[in-house]
């Protein structure tokens, strides 16, 4: 049975040999391990570890190799309508503050005019709205600016947010294969993606995305998991 579930052969016959150290039991114990692997084959192709991942909904991308029927980035990233985004210097300390409580993400992709400006994260977010809260200017009327460099305000009507933005951030176009999407996750061990288009931002595919789409075969996904997406318990994947 645990051959069948764990799906084990060769070390688990090496395992019951040293713990019985009966030698002539070996053939016996080969017959009914492999036995048992193919019961668990034909009910199944997942093992029990990763079948307790799914279910326990954790952001897990196992090394498939996955294969698209001709869909692109497109079908699997969320549209820019439907994202939470951040309006370089439209905002204040107050509102930025105010944005971060109403939504749980743990970053949102910074534009400005469409284009975008990249990605920030809550953390720092969070660590600069409260070094401003401890200098007493966090209920200035001064906008948050996350690019100095391109800052249409002067000087003195912006605050400089430039630090809360991610190093790099990985940009492809919707056109490309999902299966290049799903690779570029699993290999480099990605958060998220944000696709564009002339340097406007399109949408963006985050971890939970890919992984929702390998385990999506699995009919108890999440089954045990302690936050559900509708709790309000769990911070968002992006």
């Amino acid at each position: 049975m645990l051959g069948g579930v764990t799906r084990m052969t060769i070390s688990l016959v090496v395992i019951v040999f040293e713990l019985t150290g009966a030698l002539s039991h070996v053939l016996p114990i080969m017959i009914c391990v492999m036995t048992a692997k193919w019961v668990g084959d034909a009910m199944g192709k997942d093992g029990i570890y990763s079948v307790w991942i799914a279910m326990r909904d954790y952001p897990w991308l196992p090394p498939v190799d996955y294969h698209d029927k001709g869909e692109t980035g497109a079908d699997l990233m969320k549209p820019r309508e439907q994202l939470v985004v951040i309006d370089d210097e439209q905002l204040t300390p107050q509102d930025l503050g105010n944005l971060l409580k109403k939504y749980t993400y743990d970053g949102f992709p910074v534009v400005r005019q469409k284009r975008l400006v990249g990605f920030a994260t809550r953390d720092r977010m969070e660590e600069q709205l409260e070094t401003l809260s401890a200098e007493g200017i966090s209920d200035t009327t001064k906008k948050c600016s996350f690019s100095i460099r391109d800052s249409l305000l002067p000087q003195t009507s912006r605050l400089d947010f430039s630090g809360c933005l991610e190093e790099a951030v990985l940009q492809l176009r919707k056109e490309v294969p999902q299966e290049l999407v799903v690779n570029m996750f699993q290999k480099l061990n990605l958060r998220r993606i944000l696709f564009t288009h002339a340097g406007e931002l399109t949408g963006m595919t985050t971890k939970a995305d890919v992984v929702s789409l390998l385990t999506c075969h699995f009919p108890h996904t999440a089954a045990l998991s302690q936050h559900r997406p509708d709790s309000g318990l769990h911070r968002a994947s992006w």
